[in-house]
C-alpha cells in the first residue's frame, strides 16, 4: 500500500511539471528574486488568482502612458495578458511600461501563437520572458540568437540559464567610427592598413569581441556624423550604440547605458604673450615701492643738505643728492663718513645703508629671477576676463545653442553671447587642434587634455584651461531603444570603469594620436635662452639717455646761474 502512494505522488508531480498556473509562476518570481511589486497589465478580464505576498498594481493599456522607472521599484515583475484583438495594444503598453527597464522579467498569459509574442519581445529588447499558454498551463521562453529558439520550461532553473545571455552568437553590432578624439578617430598604419582608435571605441570593440558579437560600421566613410542624422539613425534603430559623448535630449532619440560620471566641459585660452624684456628693469618693484622710493631719496637729499646747511653755514643740494645716491645703490662714496662728523651725519649713513644693502639685493635677486623664468602679459584667469579682453569664443552650431539656452537659465553669464562666433564644427576642429591662437575653445576635459597634450615638452605652453567650470554631462555611450543586450553591456562596462581598464584605454588614446599623427608634439622656436640681448638693454639705454638730457639741461642752469649772480656783482661793484 505504501508503494502505492508514492508511486501516485511520483505521477502527480511528474503531471505538475509541465501544467503552471499563473499563480504559480508568479509566486515562483517572487520568491526567486525577492520581488516587490507585481504589474498585471490588461489583466482584469482574466482569472489569475491573484496572491498578496507582495503588492499589485493594475494597469490598463488604453489609459495614460505610464513608465515604471522613477515612479515603481524595479524589483518588479511584469504580468501582461493578451487577447487575439489587442495585443498589439497590449505590446506597446508594455513597452511604454518598462522603457529602460527592458531586462526586467516578464510574464506573457496568452493562448496561441507564442513564436510571434517572443519575435516581439525580441524586437522591443526584452530578453527575460516567460509565456504561459493559459489553455493547457505550458510555459515557453525562448533564446534570441542567433535566431529565436522557443523552450518549454519544466524548472524555472532552466529558464534562468537559458535567458543569461552571455554570447551573442556573432549578432551584429552597429556602431559608428567618426573622429571624435580622443573618443573615437581613424588613421592609416606605416603599412597603409585602416586603424581605428579612441578609448571609447575601443571599449566598445573589446566588448563585441568579448561576448562574440559582429563589428559593423554605420556612416563608415563620413569623417563627422552630422548630429541630426546620426540621432535620426539612433531613433530608428540603425545605430546600436555610438562611441561618444552626447547630450541627454530627454531621451527622445536614443537610451543609455550605465552613468559612470560627469565629465566637465572647460574653457581654454591662449597664454599670454611674454612682456618685453625692456620692461623688466622696472618689474621687480610695483609702482606704488617706486614712489615710495623716489619719495624717500627726495626726502632724504633734503634732510641732509638741511643738516649741513645748519653745520656749515652753506651746502649743495647737488652734493647732498650725490651722497645719498651712492648710499642707496652702494657705489663708490667720494668721501669718508665718520662719526667726527657728527651724529647727524652717522645715523643719516647708517639707515641709508642698510636700507640700500636691502633695496639693492632684494631688486637684482626679482630681476635675476625674472629673467630666468620670463614674464608675461596679463592672464586670462576667469571668465570675467574673458569679457573683458574680448577674447572670440569660437564653437559650432549645436554648442551655440547649448550655449543659449544656459543663459537663458541663468547657468552661465549672459556675457558670453557677446563673445561667441559660429562656424562649421569641422572649423572648430581644425582650429582647435592646430592651437590657433586667434581663439578660444570651449571642450569636454578628455579633449581638452588630449590637444594640450602636444605643449607637453614646451618650455612656455600655447594654452591654458581656465579654472572655472563652463558646463557639465553625465558620461554613457548612447544605445537605440530596446536594445537586447543593453544589461549584459552594463554589467561590462561598469567592470572597466572599476579596474581602471578605462583610465589605461584613455592614456594608451593619447599616446595613439601622437603615434597616427592626430597631434604632434610642438617643439619650442629656440633652444637657447637670450636673457641679455638689445631689447633687455633698450629700457637702459633710455634711462641712460633721460640722464643725460636731465645732466644737461641742468649744467646749462648752473652755468646760466654763475653767469647771472657774477654779472649782478660787477654792477653792484
Amino acid at each position: 500500500m505504501f508503494c502505492w502512494l508514492i508511486f501516485l505522488n511520483i505521477i502527480l508531480l511528474s503531471d505538475r511539471s509541465e501544467s503552471w498556473s499563473a499563480r504559480e509562476v508568479i509566486h515562483q518570481f517572487n520568491h526567486d528574486q525577492q520581488l516587490q511589486l507585481n504589474i498585471y497589465l490588461d489583466c482584469n478580464d482574466v482569472e489569475l488568482q491573484i496572491g498578496q505576498e507582495v503588492s499589485n498594481l493594475f494597469v490598463n493599456s488604453t489609459a495614460d502612458k505610464m513608465k515604471i522607472l522613477g515612479r515603481f521599484s524595479s524589483h518588479s515583475l511584469i504580468i501582461a495578458c493578451f487577447k487575439d484583438s489587442t495585443r498589439n495594444r497590449t505590446l506597446n503598453g508594455v513597452k511604454e511600461l518598462l522603457w529602460g527597464l527592458q531586462y526586467l522579467p516578464i510574464l506573457f498569459v496568452v493562448d496561441s501563437n507564442m513564436d510571434f509574442y517572443f519575435q516581439q519581445a525580441l524586437r522591443h529588447g526584452f530578453i527575460h520572458v516567460l509565456a504561459l499558454n493559459f489553455m493547457n498551463g505550458s510555459l515557453y521562453t525562448y533564446k534570441p540568437y542567433p535566431k529565436v529558439e522557443v523552450h518549454q520550461i519544466k524548472d524555472m532553473q532552466k529558464f534562468y540559464k537559458l535567458t543569461k545571455l552571455r554570447n551573442l552568437q556573432g549578432q551584429a553590432v552597429r556602431t559608428t567610427v567618426e573622429t571624435m578624439t580622443p573618443r573615437c578617430f581613424r588613421y592609416r598604419n606605416r603599412h597603409g592598413q585602416l586603424v581605428y582608435a579612441g578609448y571609447m571605441y575601443r571599449m566598445v570593440k573589446e566588448f563585441i569581441s568579448t561576448y562574440n558579437g559582429t563589428e559593423e560600421h554605420v556612416f563608415g566613410n563620413v569623417d563627422t556624423v552630422p548630429y541630426k542624422e546620426g540621432l535620426a539613425a539612433l531613433k530608428n534603430g540603425e545605430i546600436d550604440m555610438m562611441p561618444r559623448i552626447i547630450h541627454a535630449l530627454e531621451w527622445y532619440y536614443f537610451y543609455r547605458s550605465h552613468i559612470l560620471y560627469n565629465i566637465k566641459t572647460y574653457i581654454m585660452v591662449p597664454w599670454a604673450e611674454p612682456l618685453p624684456k625692456s620692461l623688466y628693469f622696472i618689474q621687480p618693484f610695483r609702482g606704488t615701492v617706486w614712489i615710495t622710493i623716489m619719495v624717500s631719496f627726495v626726502y632724504a637729499s633734503i634732510v641732509i643738505w638741511w643738516i649741513r646747511y645748519r653745520q656749515q653755514g652753506n651746502s649743495s643740494l647737488t652734493q647732498s643728492f650725490m651722497d645719498v645716491l651712492q648710499l642707496l645703490f652702494q657705489l663708490p662714496l667720494s668721501k669718508i663718513w665718520h662719526f667726527n662728523m657728527g651724529t647727524h651725519q652717522v645715523v643719516s649713513f647708517i639707515v641709508l645703508f642698510v636700507f640700500g644693502f636691502m633695496l639693492t639685493n632684494l631688486y637684482t635677486a626679482q630681476l635675476s629671477s625674472y629673467l630666468t623664468t620670463g614674464l608675461f602679459k596679463s592672464q586670462i584667469n576667469t571668465f570675467d576676463d574673458l569679457f573683458r579682453e574680448k577674447r572670440t569664443l569660437l564653437v559650432e552650431s549645436f554648442d551655440a545653442e547649448v550655449l543659449h539656452n544656459m543663459t537663458k537659465e541663468k547657468i552661465i553669464q549672459k556675457e558670453f553671447e557677446s563673445i561667441i562666433l559660429i562656424t562649421s564644427i569641422e572649423e572648430v576642429f581644425k582650429h582647435r587642434k592646430s592651437l590657433n591662437t586667434s581663439y578660444a575653445y570651449e571642450a569636454y576635459e578628455d579633449r581638452i587634455a588630449f590637444e594640450l597634450s602636444q605643449q607637453r615638452y614646451l618650455r612656455v605652453p600655447i594654452f591654458k584651461i581656465l579654472k572655472e567650470v563652463y558646463d557639465q554631462r553625465p558620461v554613457f555611450v548612447a544605445l537605440r531603444h530596446g536594445l537586447p543586450y543593453v544589461e549584459l553591456f552594463n554589467n561590462y562596462l561598469r567592470r572597466i570603469f572599476e579596474s581602471g581598464i578605462w583610465i589605461k584605454l584613455q592614456e594608451d588614446s593619447f599616446l595613439e594620436g601622437i603615434a597616427s599623427g592626430e597631434i604632434s608634439f610642438r617643439k619650442s622656436k629656440s633652444r637657447e635662452i637670450k636673457i641679455f640681448d638689445k631689447d633687455f638693454y633698450f629700457f637702459a639705454y633710455i634711462l641712460l639717455g633721460m640722464g643725460w638730457c636731465v645732466s644737461t639741461i641742468a649744467l646749462f642752469l648752473e652755468l646760466w646761474s654763475f653767469k647771472y649772480s657774477v654779472t649782478n656783482v660787477l654792477h653792484e661793484g
